[in-house]
């Protein structure tokens, strides 16, 4: 029996503080119990010597793992003899690992009536019928488990488990009186005594509850804060917000009680009182970071989140952090998060730098300012931090291609092809990016005139995808620029202003490969169709549409549109020449 009662404690030992308590033996029970002795055969010499080592293959195949041939060997062992307590509890534990848990109870259940007091078999049960949701059966087995085992507390947090389950309150108080009579004041206990107790508007109860616990350790700082916040639900403010600054004149440092007080004055009204001790809290190195930073998300956030606007306490408590913590990397980050919600651009982003200052192995922080860069077109400093993050995180596509785009767009294409083309073989799995890197490999490769190695990429681009509307178009125009494969290039266009028909972008491409081809009329009523969609605001749009017109032998609205584009700001190098000689220059 020890050895075996040695196998079941390791194998419900991770499950013993999760639950526990009993029941008295009923008439039933004892009826099922005297059943099973009177029908237990006595067996001979040789089932008794075959038990054993059916037994024995069993245990071997189950330390194995190979559960379908021990539970064959426990059967052969039930067939010896019907009530083997050991096998019907090993094939329970079985059938619970395969989700059979009707089955694991019934098995239980039979176990039980054999041999009514094994610690084991109960507690197994008591757990089976938690898992089950038999309530009332699992009270029954707690308190059968803590009648014979009473110096075992779980058992007795199990049967009030059961009762609260049930939502029988009145029987799981019981519990918990009788457990006190049995171990005296313990914390645990205690406190789900008095959240019942709030539960069920018995103030006056939880209150003494409350103070019993601290009478129980007086001077315990948490047990004051427990029977003030106990207080402050019962609707009693005077004597929390007191119990509160006898709390803080024990424990004055104390940065849980800071934020107790802070919740008890923000709910009282008292805001600037409540936000005050908050960022007192926020500024003691006591309360970690962690717990500073839960509070920050799902409370002040969620309540901007209301307004639809980041409230400066939010960052006010950042600034109060950083004082507790200041070389705390994450914070910065935190704050750089909230800044660029709030489309604070700039300050966000020397906030995402500071955190890399204390923390340079940030992935995402460094994605972050790359993406930043991006948006504000500061190629410089995304080719610059790009290159920084690379030579930190080699292995990452995405940072290649933000710094290989940084290099292009910077007009540095030689330096672009060799990060894009280092940078696309840490590229798995993400089809759209190696796209884009395909893509800008084209447009570097084309500034640097070397087509064959331009036109290759644009054409992986479009093997992965023959419908980018964004390669479909690029790709097009540069081939009009060069004057090559045009058929190709009208193709691939057309298809992007029968996806788009009123980009203007992709209206200038098609008519200007049109131009190209030598088909005027056709590509001004494609340019025409441009400018109407808002090409009109764009230089080199207009100048293309002039370009058109000196085509058509329309000389008067060439130069006309060529000044309007010179006007804007954007129009080509050549635009002075082609005013002053009233000349088309290619």
């Amino acid at each position: 029996m020890k050895n075996r009662d040695a196998i079941f404690g390791r194998l419900v030992l991770g499950l013993f503080l999760l639950i526990l308590v009993g029941c008295s033996p009923s008439k039933k029970l004892a009826k099922q119990q005297a059943a099973a002795n009177k029908n237990r055969a006595e067996l001979t010499e040789k089932q008794e010597v075959q038990l054993k080592n059916y037994f024995f293959e069993a245990s071997r195949e189950k330390a194995l793992s190979n559960f379908a041939a021990a539970q064959k060997y426990y059967e052969q062992c039930l067939a010896i003899d019907p009530n083997h307590s050991a096998s019907i509890f090993e094939l329970a534990n079985i059938y619970q690992a395969q989700k059979r848990n009707a089955d694991a109870v019934l098995y239980l259940e039979r176990a039980v009536v054999i041999e009514p007091e094994n610690k084991w078999y109960l507690q197994s049960l008591a757990i089976m019928y938690e898992q089950t949701k038999q309530y009332q059966k699992g009270s029954k087995t707690y308190n059968r488990l803590s009648t014979l085992y009473p110096l075992e507390l779980a058992y007795y947090e199990g049967e009030a488990r059961m009762f609260l389950f049930q939502n029988d309150l009145k029987k799981a108080l019981k519990v918990y009186d009788k457990t006190e009579a049995q171990f005296g004041v313990l914390e645990p206990m205690s406190m789900q005594k008095q959240q019942v107790l709030l539960s069920v508007k018995k103030y006056d109860l939880a209150i003494e509850e409350a103070q019993k616990l601290l009478e129980s350790a007086p001077g315990t700082p948490k047990y004051y804060n427990n029977l003030a916040d106990v207080y402050r639900k019962a609707g009693q403010k005077e004597k929390a917000s007191d119990t509160y600054k006898k709390l803080l004149e024990i424990d004055p440092e104390n940065a849980f009680v800071q934020l107790s007080m802070a919740t008890y004055y923000m709910e009282a009204g008292e805001k600037e009182k409540g936000e005050q001790l908050l960022r007192t809290a926020f500024r003691n190195p006591n309360l970690d970071f962690e717990s500073k930073t839960r509070i920050l998300l799902n409370s002040v956030l969620k309540q901007s989140e209301e307004t639809g606007k980041i409230d400066d306490l939010a960052f006010q408590l950042m600034d109060s952090m950083k004082l507790a913590h200041p070389t705390n990397a994450q914070i910065y980050a935190i704050e750089a998060d909230l800044l660029y919600e709030a489309k604070q651009t700039d300050k966000s982003l020397i906030a995402y730098k500071k955190s890399l200052e204390l923390d340079s192995n940030q992935f995402l922080v460094w994605n972050r300012v790359l993406f930043i860069h991006s948006e504000q077109q500061n190629w410089e400093g995304m080719y610059r931090d790009g290159k920084a993050a690379v030579d930190l995180f080699p292995n990452q596509g995405t940072l290649y291609y933000l710094a290989g785009v940084g290099a292009n767009q910077l007009k540095d294409y030689q330096e672009a092809i060799e990060i894009l083309e280092t940078g696309k073989d840490f590229i798995i799995d993400n089809n759209d990016l190696l796209i884009q890197v395909y893509s800008t490999l084209g447009e570097a490769y084309h500034n640097l005139k070397d087509f064959n190695n331009s036109d290759a990429n644009f054409d992986k681009c479009l093997e992965m995808d023959a419908e980018n509307i964004l390669v479909l178009n690029n790709y097009s125009y540069y081939l009009s620029l060069r004057g090559e494969k045009l058929e190709q290039a009208k193709r691939m266009s057309k298809k992007t202003i029968e996806q788009e028909p009123e980009s203007a972008i992709y209206l200038d491409t098609y008519a200007w490969i049109l131009f190209m081809n030598k088909e005027y009329a056709e590509a001004k009523k494609y340019m025409e169709l441009a400018l109407n969609n808002g090409g009109n605001k764009q230089g080199v749009l207009v100048e293309h549409y002039g370009d058109i017109l000196f085509k058509l032998n329309d000389i008067e609205g060439a130069l006309k549109h060529w000044n309007m584009a010179r006007d804007m700001g954007d129009a080509s190098e050549k635009i002075d020449e082609k005013i002053k000689t009233k000349m088309y220059i290619p």
